[in-house]
């Protein structure tokens, strides 16, 4: 949903719009991995002791880091699309951690719902 809000006025009103539209591409994809590794460096972490999974955590963090920066640049330097709508893209990542505290809400309303109606 958060790419359509970009990937519209780009079908719109740019020239270039493959360009355009393979940057923010690029940027859901990574995005998606990062959430993913992040999800799983969790899942790793609370088995560890508070040392092991401090220091754990931030070589996972650091290549992250490194990952998305690497994309950018390849994403510039090939022309493999836009810079700037790469980043929009990533930026769906921080998007979906804002909005998740009022997703889980709704979502917790319509389970809790769901269960009232199928019981009586």
């Amino acid at each position: 949903m958060y790419c359509a809000f970009f990937e519209i006025p780009l079908l719109i009103f740019t020239q270039r719009r493959l360009y355009h539209s393979m940057g923010l591409a690029a940027g859901l994809i990574v995005c998606i991995l990062v959430a993913a590794n992040m999800a799983d460096t969790i899942d790793v972490a609370v088995d560890l002791d508070e040392k092991s999974a401090k220091a754990y955590l931030q070589k996972k963090s650091s290549l992250r880091y490194l990952v998305i920066c690497g994309a950018l640049l390849a994403v510039q330097f090939l022309k493999l699309g836009n810079p700037l709508t790469y980043i929009a893209g990533i930026m769906g990542l921080k998007i979906g951690a804002y909005l998740q505290p009022f997703t889980h809400k709704v979502t917790e309303k319509i389970i809790h719902k769901e269960g009232e109606t199928s019981d009586g």
